[in-house]
């Protein structure tokens, strides 16, 4: 179950004035887990409502992203990386590159160190990448998640937690996380699930509160597969 929920579990950073690549992580914050080996995780995700890090378009309209991640064990570290991009009938792009790389120092738990939103095409428009360090452990009734990111007037702590059930015979996680926003002068707590359709599809939903601004939300649906 923990294994399944590794693979898709695909997150961004929530800091509003910034937009990153997509690593494997909760709502918001990125996690110490990698995706598996050999896998590729495939996204199609929308953002609707207030100001978030995926609003290219602006508050109030739907903008849309896809994107890729895979999974590489050279152990015993482990890597990922994954390439986003914003669609749209105007301005596309930049297209963002993220990758982190993990160890597991102690049972039930992991470390890892990470970059995302590094900017291979337009990096004018792209803003600056974020660097990041994850600690996880799973304490079996909840995993929990904290670190911290780097970036430039955009610093922040990264908590989060989460669990996974079985519905239908079928894992279902449901997870928070909390990260700071406007330079460490705001929060922004997320509350989100993820539910297996299948073996192959994830639907993925979460909600953005932030201290101030309009609540915004993230779907999106991840094809997984093996190669």
């Amino acid at each position: 179950m923990i294994k399944k929920t590794r693979i898709v579990t695909l997150a961004a950073f929530a800091v509003v004035t910034s937009v990153f690549g997509t690593p494997t992580g909760l709502n918001n914050i990125p996690t110490a887990e990698t995706i598996d080996h050999r896998t590729v995780a495939v996204q199609f995700f929308s953002s609707f409502g207030g100001s978030n890090q995926f609003s290219t378009s602006g508050p109030g309209k739907t903008s849309d992203w896809v994107g890729f991640k895979t999974g590489w064990d050279f152990k015993p570290v482990h890597l990922e990386w994954g390439l986003d991009s914003v669609l749209g009938t105007g301005l596309s792009g930049p297209l963002l590159f993220q990758t982190k790389a993990r160890i597991q120092p102690w049972q039930d738990g992991m470390c890892a160190l990470g970059v995302a939103g590094v900017a291979l095409t337009d990096s004018g428009r792209s803003g600056d990448p974020f660097t990041y360090a994850m600690l996880y452990h799973d304490f079996h009734i909840l995993r929990l998640h904290a670190g911290y990111g780097l970036q430039t007037d955009g610093n922040s702590y990264l908590f989060g937690v989460d669990r996974t059930w079985k519905l239908f015979n079928r894992d279902f996680n449901l997870n928070a996380d909390l990260v700071q926003s406007r330079n460490q002068q705001g929060h922004i707590a997320a509350v989100g699930a993820k539910y297996f359709l299948n073996k192959h599809i994830v639907f993925e939903a979460w909600a953005n509160f932030p201290d101030r601004d309009r609540v915004s939300a993230i779907a999106k649906i991840n094809y997984v597969f093996t190669f």
